[in-house]
C-alpha cells in the first residue's frame, strides 16, 4: 500500500498539483457529482491547496474558491482567496464570511469541503476524537453559510457516529466514501452530504456556528 502511496504522489508532482490528496476529491466527486458552475466553494483545512486545485478544475474556473488553513499556503492559480486562519476561531469565519459577500452577487450556491486532521499525537483515541471535533467544526461553518453540499474527512471511531447521524440532521442524502486513493489500512473516510434539508435556519446564524445544534 505504501508503493500506491507514493505512485499518487509522484504523480501529484508531475501533474503540478499540491497534494495527493487531489485525487482524493477527483475520485469523490466523479463519484458523487459534487461541483456545479457559478459556484462558492470554501475549502477549510485546505492546505496546501489540493482539494481548491479540484475544485477550480471540475468547474472549469468557473467557481469562487476561498482556501482556509492555520498554515501558510503559497498561492494557486484560479484560487480566489487563501485565508490564514483557524477555522476553530470566530474571527477567521468573519473573514470567510467577508469574502462570501464579495462574490455572492455573481454565485449563490456555496459548498463546503473539510479534510481536516489533528497533528498526530500516537494516541489514537485522542486523535480520532479531536479530528471528529475539527470536522464538527466544519459542519457547524457549513450551517452558518447554509452550504448546499457538505464534504468531510472523518476518523472511524468512537465518536463518528454520532457526528454521521449529526450530518443526517442536515442532510437528506448522506453517504460515506473511501475513495481508491485512500490506504485500505487507513481510518480515513469522507462524509459527503448533498440535498440539504430546510429547517429554517438562517444564513450567518450564530447558534449554527457553534457546532452544537
Amino acid at each position: 500500500m505504501r508503493k500506491k502511496r507514493d505512485i499518487y504522489t509522484k504523480r501529484a508532482k508531475q501533474e503540478g498539483h499540491r497534494s495527493r490528496a487531489y485525487y482524493k476529491l477527483l475520485q469523490i466527486d466523479k463519484k458523487f457529482k459534487i461541483f456545479n458552475p457559478k459556484q462558492i466553494v470554501i475549502d477549510l483545512c485546505g492546505a496546501p491547496g489540493g482539494f481548491s486545485q479540484v475544485a477550480r478544475d471540475c468547474t472549469k474556473g468557473n467557481a469562487s474558491i476561498i482556501l482556509v488553513d492555520f498554515a501558510r499556503i503559497k498561492p494557486i492559480p484560479g484560487i480566489n482567496k487563501i485565508i490564514k486562519g483557524d477555522i476553530t476561531q470566530q474571527s477567521t469565519v468573519l473573514e470567510i464570511r467577508e469574502s462570501v459577500e464579495e462574490y455572492r452577487s455573481t454565485y449563490n450556491s456555496i459548498i463546503v469541503l473539510a479534510d481536516c486532521s489533528p497533528n498526530v499525537s500516537g494516541n489514537w483515541s485522542t486523535d480520532q476524537a479531536i479530528q471528529i471535533w475539527l470536522s464538527d467544526v466544519a459542519l457547524g461553518i457549513a450551517n452558518f453559510f447554509l452550504a448546499v453540499k457538505f464534504v468531510s474527512k472523518a476518523f472511524q471511531g468512537e465518536s463518528f457516529r454520532n457526528f454521521f447521524d449529526k450530518i443526517k440532521l442536515f442532510y437528506a442524502d448522506v453517504k460515506i466514501n473511501k475513495p481508491p486513493t485512500s490506504r485500505k489500512t487507513s481510518a480515513e473516510i469522507y462524509v459527503i452530504a448533498q440535498k440539504r434539508r430546510d429547517l429554517g435556519l438562517k444564513l450567518y446564524d450564530t447558534n449554527s456556528l457553534l457546532a452544537d445544534e
